[in-house]
C-alpha cells in the first residue's frame, strides 16, 4: 500500500482528533512518519475558524490544530489522490455522503481504490445494517471490498492531548488491516486487528446503549459500587446481543466491548454519559437530547438493540431497565438498584 494521504469525512471531535494526530499535531509527540491530511466538512463555519485561526470550538475545544491539517467543504478536492479515507461521521448521514463518495471517487485515478475506514457508530434504522454494510452498498465493486471497521476506547479529548490509545481495526482481510494499521498507527494511537467487522461495530454501538446507565448513576450521585455492579450486568448482555446478531463473544470482553464500554461510560467528554446524567435530573427525553449540542448515539440505538433482541427471543433485563428509565419515565434510583440486586 503505497501513499500516506488521508481524507477525513467529518470535522467532529473525532475526525479533527485524528487530524491532530496523523499530522503529528500532539505537542512534544512526532507522528512517526509524514502524512498529507485532509478534514472534510459541510459546515462552512466550522472550516474557516480551523483554516484561519486552527480551532475547531464547536467540536474540540482547547486544542490547537496543526498547519499542516488541511480543511475543506469540497468532498472531490477531499477524495482526490486520497490512499485512506476515514468515515467519521454521524451515522443518519453515512448514507448519503456514502453516495456523493462514490461520485467521486472515479475522480481519484489511483491504480488501486483506497481504503475505506469507518469510524462511525450505530445502526441504520429500518434495515438495521452497520455503518461498513452502509458504506460498501453505495460504492462500486473495487472500493466495497475494502471498507474496514474501527472502534475502541477513543476519547477525542484524552487522544487529542496525546493519552495512550488503543483501537480496533477490522477486516475478513488482516492482510488489508495490517497494510492499513502500518498507514495510521502512530506513537500514541496503537491499532489491534480483527477479523471480526460484526463484533467490532456492534461492540461500538450497543455500548453507547449501556454507557447510558452509567451516566445515569452520575446524574443520582451513586458512586463506584453501583456502577461496578453494572458493568459485570451490562457487558454479558451487550455479549449475548452481539454473538446472537452474528459477533465472537470474545471480541465483546476486548477493546471493542468492554474497553469502550468503560471509556464511554466514565468519561465526562461522553455525550452519551451526559445523556444519563441529564434523564437522572429528571429531564424528558428531548428536553435532556436538546441540552446536548452533537449527537448522542446511544439514545437513538436503544429502540434497535430492543427491536433486534426482541427478534431474537432474547430477555435483556438492563437493556430493558434503560429503555423504562427514557423511554416510560420509570424512576431510575428503583430501576438501578432492582438491577444491582
Amino acid at each position: 500500500m503505497s501513499g500516506t494521504r488521508f481524507a477525513i469525512l467529518g470535522a467532529g471531535n473525532l475526525g479533527t482528533t485524528l487530524g491532530v494526530v496523523l499530522t503529528g499535531g500532539v505537542p512534544g509527540i512526532r507522528a512517526g512518519k509524514s502524512r498529507d491530511v485532509v478534514l472534510w466538512t459541510i459546515e462552512s463555519d466550522v472550516a474557516a475558524e480551523i483554516d484561519s485561526q486552527r480551532q475547531n470550538t464547536k467540536y474540540l475545544p482547547g486544542v490547537t490544530l496543526p498547519r499542516a491539517l488541511a480543511v475543506t467543504t469540497d468532498l472531490a478536492t477531499a477524495l482526490a489522490g486520497a490512499r485512506v479515507v476515514i468515515v467519521a461521521l454521524p451515522s443518519k448521514v453515512v448514507r448519503d455522503v456514502t453516495g456523493r463518495m462514490a461520485d467521486a471517487l472515479p475522480a481519484v485515478g489511483a491504480p488501486e481504490p483506497p481504503a475505506i475506514v469507518s469510524a462511525s457508530k450505530g445502526l441504520e434504522p429500518d434495515s438495521y445494517l452497520r455503518m461498513t454494510q452502509v458504506i460498501a452498498s453505495g460504492l462500486p465493486t473495487g472500493p466495497r471490498e475494502r471498507v474496514l471497521a474501527l472502534a475502541g476506547p477513543s476519547i477525542a479529548h484524552e487522544l487529542a492531548r496525546g493519552v495512550p490509545t488503543a483501537v480496533v481495526l477490522a477486516h475478513h482481510d488482516a492482510a488489508l488491516a495490517r497494510a492499513v494499521r502500518r498507514e495510521m498507527q502512530t506513537p500514541i494511537l496503537r491499532i489491534q486487528i480483527s477479523r471480526d467487522v460484526t463484533g467490532v461495530e456492534l461492540g461500538a454501538v450497543l455500548k453507547n446503549v449501556y454507557a447510558l446507565l452509567l451516566g445515569l448513576c452520575d446524574g443520582l450521585g451513586l458512586g463506584l459500587n453501583t456502577k461496578a455492579a453494572l458493568l459485570t450486568r451490562a457487558l454479558p448482555e451487550m455479549a449475548r446481543l452481539g454473538v446472537a446478531l452474528g459477533g465472537r463473544r470474545a471480541t465483546f470482553f476486548g477493546l471493542a466491548g468492554l474497553g469502550d464500554l468503560i471509556g464511554t461510560g466514565l468519561s465526562e467528554h461522553s455525550r452519551n454519559r451526559r445523556m444519563g446524567e441529564e434523564m437522572a435530573r429528571r429531564r424528558d427525553r428531548d428536553e435532556a437530547l436538546a441540552s446536548i449540542p452533537t449527537v448522542v448515539e446511544g439514545a437513538g440505538s436503544l429502540a434497535t438493540a430492543r427491536e433486534l433482541a426482541s427478534r431474537r427471543s432474547l430477555k435483556l433485563p438492563v437493556l430493558e431497565g434503560i429503555a423504562a428509565i427514557l423511554e416510560d419515565g420509570a424512576d431510575p434510583y428503583r430501576v438501578i438498584a432492582r438491577l444491582v440486586g
